[in-house]
């Protein structure tokens, strides 16, 4: 008896010690306002698991109590490529952006930035579903149109399998869009508070300097070049208003 006892709370100690000894949790560290070791845990989990967009979030939140505002944005946008459909990460991104008084990116123009914003909020195996659904109606129409014997029911197949077809092609185009956008990593966050870009691939003269962004501006990649002297890769951007310059490939992170 007293042996049994002894290996109960010998097995107890284990178990007590073998849990303070468990590796610290992400979520508990982020509550308990260590948020520097949930940066760290949670990018741990991204190495061991893989990413995903609600792991995104949290680094965003995380990095957004430490006061790293260009960070946050560029994980709120990276959960939103891998899920569009994540409001809360769009809520946080409009939060931040409205709050540091950053202006999302633009087309300068209202309508191409409606559509981008439309698109974007699906993400592109959503809109590939929808253009396969929409091709099987797009057939019973032309089926319907053939092989019907009501004049009615041709004129309806008819009609119904131009703006089939139509709605066919835009939910395609939407869907290759969404991928490009998801695996073309052309777009990224300028990082610094404060970055000058130059009218030249290198470090500008006071004549070469283009303008500079503020931190956490979204930018799309069109060109880059590699200089020998000095070591460094020079990125070709376009921000809003169709602006480019080069800046520094340091200066900013892909999305």
């Amino acid at each position: 008896m007293k042996k049994t006892l002894l290996l109960l709370i010998s097995a107890l100690i284990y178990n007590v010690a073998a849990l303070a000894a468990a590796p610290d949790n992400a979520d508990s560290a982020y509550s308990q306002s260590r948020y520097q070791d949930a940066i760290r845990l949670y990018e741990a989990q991204a190495q061991a698991e893989g990413t995903s967009s609600d792991l995104y979030y949290n680094l965003g939140c995380a990095h957004y109590k430490m006061q790293d505002v260009p960070r946050a944005i560029l994980y709120f946008e990276r959960a939103l490529v891998l899920d569009p459909g994540n409001d809360d990460a769009r809520d946080n991104l409009t939060f931040i952006r409205e709050k540091a008084k950053i202006a999302p990116s633009t087309s300068g123009s209202f309508f191409s930035d409606l559509l981008q914003q439309s698109v974007s909020r699906v993400s592109s195996n959503a809109w590939a579903i929808m253009a396969a659904v929409i091709f099987v109606l797009l057939l019973l129409a032309i089926a319907a149109y053939i092989f019907m014997g009501s004049i009615l029911l041709r004129k309806v197949g008819f009609f119904s399998a131009g703006l089939l077809l139509v709605a066919f092609i835009a939910t395609l185009a939407c869907a290759f869009y969404q991928r490009a956008a998801t695996v073309g990593h052309s777009q990224a966050i300028v990082m610094p508070q404060s970055a000058t870009l130059s009218t030249a691939p290198h470090a500008p003269s006071e004549k070469e300097v283009a303008f500079r962004l503020k931190g956490g501006m979204k930018v799309n990649i069109v060109d880059s070049v590699k200089t020998a002297k000095p070591a460094e890769t020079w990125y070709k951007v376009e921000s809003k208003r169709n602006q480019q310059a080069w800046i520094l490939a340091t200066d900013i992170e892909k999305i």
